[in-house]
């Protein structure tokens, strides 16, 4: 089985996006299908970075302009349309951006067993927040059409799925759910929650507010207040402006001493930093999967979430942390909460990177991307659904 990936992106930057296309990756490998990846090119730091958690995966790079979701990359598109025929399934990442759009145009009029994964943008928050009339005009004109041709569709999480359905279009026999792999760590890091030393809380992802930090700094005046010697640490990379009002808000808040912004972190700094955290905090507005759950999890670290967290329900199910309303009061009840449950956080360090393993292993999502992909190429072509 030969795959071909297209994604926008495979920037750091591009936070979960990047680093589950890389852990599809490696699942792959281990169902025995070939990957290949088309994206656009990026820095060496990023290449390199992408390299070291994909593996072998062979990459095919090229020349884009624009920037976000208006990247552009007519190189990238005409290569698939070349391509596309040489493998058994295109597989394509994200929409309501042009290098996915029309990649997948491109694949589907060359009869190619094509998969689209939405990346969590078929919700009602997605239309309902932000360019709402381009969206509506891009999805009624562009992306309707290649979801109803797609052989199928690959959601990361049920919840993503049933967020789906209010656009009308028929997913029967079509819909996969197969979440990102987890890294395959058994053990936990050396983190301080092994002792209950201290009360680190750091939060990792984009600087978007999407994230909710600001229901976050606020909440975090009420944990400042009983939880002494508190501290929050706000790691990741967004919009220079949006950080600085961040950062206004805590001194608003009067929490500045409490709140440190370190920017974007990866691979040692990163895991470096989870060794010193507590728990890990992650309070968006609407949140697909939440890879860096799973990377907290399995250095044994709890986590607080908000119940707009698609894995929410895995956390409550396992007892592996706290979700909490999209309120400042909730949150920080969950926060203070957790730093004092000892139970949970033994849990946590004892049973997280055991229970997180068991669930979202390389091996078993190779399984399930082999069987979705199989699906694709067994669906008749053409096939409009109705």
């Amino acid at each position: 089985m030969k795959v071909l990936h297209v994604t926008p992106s495979i920037a750091q930057s591009y936070g979960g996006p990047t680093q589950s296309l890389a852990g599809y990756a490696v699942a792959s490998r281990h169902a025995g299908i070939e990957v290949s990846i088309a994206a656009p090119r990026c820095g060496a730091a990023d290449l390199n970075a992408f390299v070291n958690h994909a593996g072998d995966a062979e990459l095919y790079l090229f020349p884009a302009s624009g920037g976000g979701a208006f990247s552009v990359s007519p190189a990238l598109v005409r290569w698939v349309r070349q391509s596309a025929a040489k493998y058994d399934v295109v597989h394509i990442h994200g929409l309501f951006n042009p290098i996915s759009s029309l990649s997948a145009r491109t694949a589907l009029r060359r009869d190619a067993a094509v998969i689209i994964r939405p990346f969590g943008t078929l919700s009602k928050y997605t239309f309902h927040h932000r360019r709402t009339g381009l969206k509506k005009a891009y999805f009624r004109f562009i992306e309707r059409r290649n979801l109803l041709e797609a052989a199928a569709l690959h959601f990361t999480s049920a919840t993503e799925r049933a967020e789906a359905d209010w656009h009308g279009i028929d997913f029967t026999g079509r819909a996969y759910v197969v979440p990102p792999p987890s890294s395959g760590r058994t053990s936990p890091l050396p983190t301080p929650s092994e002792s209950g030393i201290g009360n680190r809380v750091i939060f990792v992802g984009r600087i978007n507010p999407i994230k909710n930090l600001e229901c976050l700094l606020d909440a975090w005046k009420l944990v400042s207040q009983r939880s002494a010697g508190a501290s929050l640490e706000i790691v990741g990379g967004g919009d220079a402006g949006y950080v600085a009002r961040l950062q206004r808000r805590a001194t608003t808040n009067g929490i500045a001493n409490s709140v440190a912004f370190h920017g974007f972190m990866s691979g040692p700094k990163k895991d470096k930093l989870l060794e010193s955290a507590n728990l890990l905090v992650l309070p968006s507005h609407h949140e697909n999967f939440g890879v860096v759950i799973l990377e907290a999890l399995e250095a044994g670290i709890p986590v607080v979430v908000s119940q707009n967290v698609h894995l929410a329900d895995f956390i409550r199910d396992n007892d592996l942390g706290k979700v909490a309303a999209s309120t400042p009061e909730a949150l920080a009840d969950a926060i203070v909460g957790l730093l004092n449950d000892d139970r949970v956080r033994q849990r946590a360090r004892t049973l997280g990177p055991e229970i997180v393993a068991g669930t979202f292993s390389p091996a078993a999502i190779g399984d399930s991307l082999s069987k979705m992909y199989r699906a694709a190429v067994d669906r008749p072509s053409g096939v409009v659904p109705r």
